[in-house]
């Protein structure tokens, strides 16, 4: 009988190009899941996703290809926060005003990167932020940021075990946050990460304290206090226009039209990094032209003559900048000088607990006594949303309230 040839046994089927594989590892036991994908480089590379069961493995690996397939890149480098932070704020964040990105870097230096290096940029999850978060709020800011090396010993807490327990504010955990949820939302526009997982945690929002103006008395014993010294210009400024401390030291001649009465607000002094910048003001909102008040415009008349006499006297070492209110050589005043300077004038006029900040408050809630329309009090003090105008500067007074409530008794009584 002749021999029957055997049932031909079918090929051995090959994973198509792109499927992957999954195999596990000799070593230790844990199963390799891998792929050509696309990567952020815009080739296509070999990439390796690991699972403790094949299961596991083969989640990840479909998960891998999925977003490849969708046209979405893989991270062409295994990123961690310690190396990504400084590159974004290398590549991002020198961009920004000189007080912004000094900010953004104490953030990065002395809480991120403490807490979160180690984590891989991709890896980073809900509970990683949200359990850095809670450990943040918990911490003292004298001992994070090595304060208290810098103090003299009588004065030292941290270092020698009597922590003086200065916990971060809500503004500062919300402005720590905010770092992290930007330098992740730049990851995701690199295609590094798939998510922002910092805009998924919820930290409390800083409850603002409502701006009280100073009385009308306290206002005049103010100005009355400055008279004749070569600030006082300065401070009838600032209790007419409501500028902010930066905007009074940056303001130059060349902002002001004398002729027509006004004065454009474009640039401000603010300290950083060690030294003094001339930089744009807050927002393009606070770039405004605002009218002068005859009474102020007689001022700054007055002080521009004396301002001449003085540069004519001081010619040996005046250094022009065209500031309205330079330093006694010309150069921009030092903030933390007005500082100083102000608070010997509240002292003398009897006014010990109000801040330079107050002038701006007080010319905010005295016009919206007078009745002016929120939107026109938004316009002078140059704020971006009128609701910034009615809920943390303007205020309601006892007599106010209690003229209002007295209609409502007649009403009903």
């Amino acid at each position: 009988m002749p021999k029957q040839p055997k049932p031909r046994q079918p090929a051995a089927r090959r994973n198509p190009n792109g499927e992957g594989s999954i195999y596990q590892r000799s070593s230790d036991g844990r199963w390799v899941g891998q792929a050509y994908v696309l990567t952020t480089d815009g080739t296509r590379k070999r990439k390796f996703v690991y699972g403790a069961t094949w299961d596991e493995a083969h989640t990840k690996l479909i998960d891998l290809k999925s977003r490849s397939q969708r046209g979405i890149p893989v991270p062409d480098r295994a990123w961690k926060l310690a190396d990504y932070l400084p590159y974004w704020l290398a590549a991002y964040v020198t961009d920004l005003k000189p007080t912004t990105a000094r900010g953004y870097e104490s953030a990065v230096r002395l809480h991120l990167i403490p807490a979160l290096g180690t984590k891989r940029l991709d890896g980073l999850q809900v509970q990683h932020v949200k359990a850095f978060m809670d450990e943040f709020r918990r911490k003292c800011l004298c001992c994070t940021a090595g304060l208290d090396a810098s103090h003299r010993p009588d004065r030292r807490c941290c270092s020698v075990g009597r922590c003086c327990q200065r916990y971060p504010s809500a503004r500062q955990i919300q402005y720590v946050h905010s770092v992290l949820r930007n330098a992740l939302q730049h990851a995701m526009r690199e295609e590094l990460v798939s998510r922002n997982v910092a805009k998924l945690v919820r930290v409390p929002s800083p409850r603002y304290r409502v701006g009280k103006g100073l009385s009308v008395d306290q206002v005049r014993k103010l100005l009355a206090a400055a008279e004749g010294h070569r600030l006082y210009a300065l401070y009838v400024v600032a209790a007419t226009l409501g500028l902010r401390r930066g905007e009074l030291l940056g303001l130059r001649w060349s902002d002001l039209d004398l002729d027509n009465g006004t004065a454009a607000i474009g640039q401000t002094v603010q300290r950083a990094g060690g030294k003094l910048h001339l930089q744009d003001t807050k927002t393009e909102d606070s770039e405004s032209v605002l009218p002068l008040p005859d009474w102020t415009w007689l001022v700054l008349l007055d002080h521009q003559e004396r301002q001449r006499r003085e540069r004519e006297r001081l010619a040996d070492v005046w250094q022009e900048h065209g500031l309205v209110f330079p330093s006694e050589v010309g150069t921009p005043i030092e903030p933390r000088n007005l500082n100083r300077h102000f608070t010997a004038l509240r002292q003398a006029a009897g006014c010990p607990d109000v801040r330079l900040h107050d002038l701006r408050h007080t010319v905010v809630s005295l016009l919206m006594e007078l009745g002016v329309p929120p939107h026109v009090v938004q316009a002078i003090a140059r704020h971006a949303d009128v609701k910034i105008t009615l809920k943390i500067y303007s205020h309601a007074n006892l007599d106010a309230m209690r003229q209002a409530l007295g209609k409502l008794d007649g009403r009903l009584s």
